[in-house]
Order: C-alpha cells, then structure tokens, then sequence
C-alpha cells in the first residue's frame, strides 16, 4: 500500500477474510497467515463447524496475542453441530460487513503478507464482481510444491471474459476454487447466499449461476493461497454427502442450462468412473504404505500405473528429505 494511500486510510474498503474450521489441525498456521497481512482495514469471520474440540477463549486469545492495528475487527463462531460447508459459509456472510470477502480454509495460508494488498487494488482497478486467481498446491505438510491450479487451459477461458463460454467450460469441470476465488458483497447482494440444497459444495453453483446470468469472472494471474492436499474433493477421499451434491449440481445447474448436454453427460460418468478409481487407488497405496508389504507394489504398478509412478515419486523424495534432516 502506498504512502498516500495509507494517509487516505478512510478511502481504503473494510475487507472481510472468512474461515470455516472442522476438526482442523492446522487452524492456528491459518489465522497467523490472516493477523500477517499487510492490507489496513481486515475483519476477520472464523466459523467452527462443530469440531470435537474447539475452544473460543484459546483461539481469541491467539488472536489477540498476534493482531496488528489493521485487525478491525474479529468474531468467532461456533456451530453447535455440523452443518457442513454451505451454512457454514452462509451463517459466516452473514456476520460479516466488508465490501470484498476472502475465503481462507482452516488448513491453507496466504501465499505472502501482501496478497490482499494487491487483491483489493485488482477488484477496484477491475470493478469485478468475482475475482479468482492462482492457488499453489502442497502436499499435506506444505512443503512440497506439486502445482498450480486453474490450469493453462482454463485461464485462457477466463482471460476471454465471456460469461457463457465461462459457463460452459465450467460444466465440464470446475475450476473456480473457493480456496483462491473472492467476491464483492455486491454479488450477493444480486444473487443472494450460497445454494443451501448443497451441504458440501457452496463454490460450484453459485460460480455456474451467476456465469450462465452473464457475470464474468475476473482472473488475476498471481498466487494467492497455499494449498494444502487431502480435503474432501481430493481425489483419494470418498465423502457421499460430496459425491451426492456432486450429482445434484449436475441435475440442477448443468445439464438443464448446457448447450452441449451429450458431451457433458459423457464426461461427467468419465469423471465418476475415474473418481472411483482413483479412490481405489489411494485405498490400496496407504494400505501399502502402512504396512509395507512388498508384494502391493507390482499389484499397483500393473492395475494403477501412471498414479503409482507420481505417489512413488513424491513418496521417496519425502523419505529423501527426512534422511537429509534427521542423519
């Protein structure tokens, strides 16, 4: 933020950073990355979604012993059971006041202190609506880089600007991810809070509604989040309340509004097909690697052998790397 802008700090929109937390073990590294930020004007939402252990007082004092001058404001949340993704997002907007709000999972963190510097400036230099940009995606630990999400492809879809080929390239697949999308308070102020026919899944529908009512979604070419694998929609995880909103979304938001309903039918029973598998896979390499036995390893290679290769692979560069730190 420049000089001038800070001596104009009454200019500078109140901004909201959003946090749902359930069963998270790593919430404390996502509430330093937010209390590190650089942008003046932060309120901070945290939402816990019915954790087995959460306590107010420990978290509040966190960030209390942590905050700058340009925490505004912080209120934490606690659902008194699960509700899953999409009320909790909800009961989170609800409670919030800023003009553009940031998602921030309780198990990922800012790629940098001044991503919302430069976030902001992009939405008002832009007048966007929606806006996503790079998520950096870790292993589980965050330490090994592994990619960058939305692919090549899908940028240049985003980068034309154009709402209905958005959408239809969305019905696809997604890749607009909550964990790197933010939004102004002025798209729900049109299109109201996140469909809650869906428990799991709150970024999917509303990014293919409003895309197919003609807003574009902005895309900002920088890294914002570090990602950090083994949620629900990981392809090694099997969640039937995902895969269930995964259908419905299918039904509800693609196929009635598509103008290609044979080839997006067809891809999404691929996509399920490959799914179950590759769920199949994880199953049988963790068992593999709980229990080392030899015998898995060519099984895996023979029925699995491209996935195999990549878990391989990052498999012995961890255990490489853990022999470099512990000699």
């Amino acid at each position: 933020m420049t000089d001038k802008e800070k001596n104009h700090n009454f200019d500078i929109p109140l901004i909201t950073v959003i946090t749902l937390s359930y069963n998270s073990e790593f919430l404390f590294e996502s509430i330093k990355s937010v209390l590190n930020q650089t942008y003046p004007k932060i309120e901070y939402v945290i939402v816990d979604d019915g954790s087995k252990y959460f306590e107010v007082d420990e978290v509040s004092a966190f960030i209390n012993q942590h905050k700058q001058k340009n925490l505004l404001d912080y209120k934490v949340i606690v659902n008194p059971k699960n509700m899953g993704t999409v009320k909790a997002s909800n009961i989170a907007i609800v409670h919030s006041t800023g003009e553009f709000l940031f998602n921030l999972a309780a198990d990922d963190v800012f790629y940098d202190i001044r991503v919302l510097e430069g976030w902001v400036r992009e939405f008002i230099k832009r007048e966007s609506l929606v806006m996503t940009a790079q998520s950096a995606v870790y292993d589980s630990t965050l330490t090994y880089f592994q990619k960058v999400l939305p692919e090549k492809k899908e940028v240049l879809v985003l980068k034309s600007e154009n709402a209905n080929q958005i959408f239809e390239q969305l019905c696809y697949a997604n890749f607009i991810y909550g964990c790197c999308t933010a939004r102004s308070r002025k798209v729900f102020d049109s299109f109201g809070l996140y469909d809650e026919k869906y428990k799991l899944i709150e970024d999917y529908p509303f990014a293919l509604n409003i895309s197919r009512h003609g807003v574009s979604i902005d895309y900002w070419n920088m890294p914002v989040i570090r990602y950090r694998q083994g949620g629900i929609s990981s392809p090694g995880n099997f969640n039937k309340v995902y895969e269930d909103d995964s259908d419905l979304i299918f039904k509800n938001e693609i196929l009635p509004y598509t103008k290609h309903k044979f080839k997006v039918t067809a891809n999404y029973k691929i996509w399920k097909m490959n799914r179950k598998e590759n769920i199949r896979f994880y199953k049988y390499y963790s068992y593999w690697k709980n229990t080392n036995k030899v015998w898995m390893l060519p099984f895996l290679g023979f029925r699995y052998p491209i996935p195999t290769l990549r878990a391989l692979k990052r498999y012995f560069v961890s255990r490489k790397d853990d022999c470099v730190k512990n000699p």
